[in-house]
């Protein structure tokens, strides 16, 4: 086994323990926001962790160029997916976006 092979083991460990932390934490946290936190900053570190483990085993330039686009692609799309989709949640379960989201679709508002 050569130091390559050492280093990429070390990355795909790694990348096993922030999975089994990000699944920890999807059902260890009460708060749906905070397991969403946990769950995507662990799996963000976890694909990131994979793919540096697969550029110490390639061979060409070639491939590992495109690991280094894949990885830069998934560093600006993980966590922006996230972030989109935790704030349409906190928009959707805030009380005055409710009474916004029925003004634009012609629904009454209800009084309590």
């Amino acid at each position: 086994m050569n130091w390559q092979e050492i280093v990429a083991l070390v990355f795909f460990s790694l990348a096993a323990i922030f999975a089994v932390g990000g699944l920890i934490g999807l059902f260890r946290f009460s708060d749906p926001f905070s397991a969403m936190q946990a769950s995507s900053l662990l799996g963000t570190t976890t694909v990131f962790s994979l793919f540096i483990g697969c550029l110490f085993l390639v061979d060409s330039f070639a491939m590992a160029a495109r690991i280094v686009i894949i990885i830069a692609f998934f560093l600006i799309s993980g966590p922006t997916g996230s972030s989109i989709v935790a704030r349409f949640i906190w928009d959707y379960f805030q009380p005055e976006a409710k009474k916004s989201l029925k003004s634009r679709t012609g629904e009454k508002e209800e009084s309590l």
